[in-house]
């Protein structure tokens, strides 16, 4: 299993870092081993920021054959170092636990959200990215070793932010009002 992940799909997201928008969908990998169920947080003391995420899981036929929500979460300082001089994020982004995904549920979904402290600071409908899911999955299979039982985080919706211990998260994927599947996490 290889965990993909899509950058600035969202509009807003890349605006509010400053990036540009791909003219075409961009990507990095995770290692799998980042992939964690722990509902305990590592802060590494404010510089861990969050992103919460829509996440398919790749079937047979390449299409989604199941939906979760995930926080890809990343290191900033690190990413930033890396950024400036134009090497990779893997050090950023593919750090232990730096992967939550919550259960895999039917691909229904239409939106995302993250409340910290019970107010919502991330939330996102799916039809607002700049790529649909599909055209993610297509550019990806034109070079990449795309197979079943993969993962795709598909990017974040704005307002993202530093974490902080005491902090409580709740991640959450909704179709309309219904929210299918979510988690909670404890920052440390």
């Amino acid at each position: 299993m290889t965990v993909w992940c899509a950058i600035r799909t969202y509009a807003a997201h890349a605006s509010e870092l400053g990036n540009e928008i791909p003219k075409k969908p961009a990507f990095f990998l995770k290692a799998d081993a980042c992939l964690t169920e722990s509902r305990v947080l590592n802060t590494c003391g404010g510089d861990v920021h969050h992103e919460v995420e829509l996440v398919v899981r790749i079937g047979d036929d390449l299409l989604p054959d199941a939906m979760t929500v995930g926080l890809d979460l990343t290191k900033r300082s690190h990413q930033d170092r890396a950024k400036s001089k134009g090497l990779p994020w893997a050090e950023a982004k593919s750090f232990v636990d730096s992967a939550v995904i919550g259960e895999w549920v039917e691909p229904i979904a239409d939106s995302i959200s993250l409340e910290i402290d019970g107010r919502i600071v991330q939330s996102g409908k799916l039809d607002s990215m700049v790529c649909s899911i599909a055209e993610l999955i297509a550019e990806l299979s034109e070079w990449a070793p795309l197979m079943a039982g993969d993962i795709l985080f598909t990017g974040t919706p704005p307002g993202v932010g530093s974490l902080s211990p005491g902090m409580l998260l709740k991640a959450s994927l909704f179709a309309g009002e219904e929210r299918l599947t979510g988690f909670s996490c404890n920052c440390v």
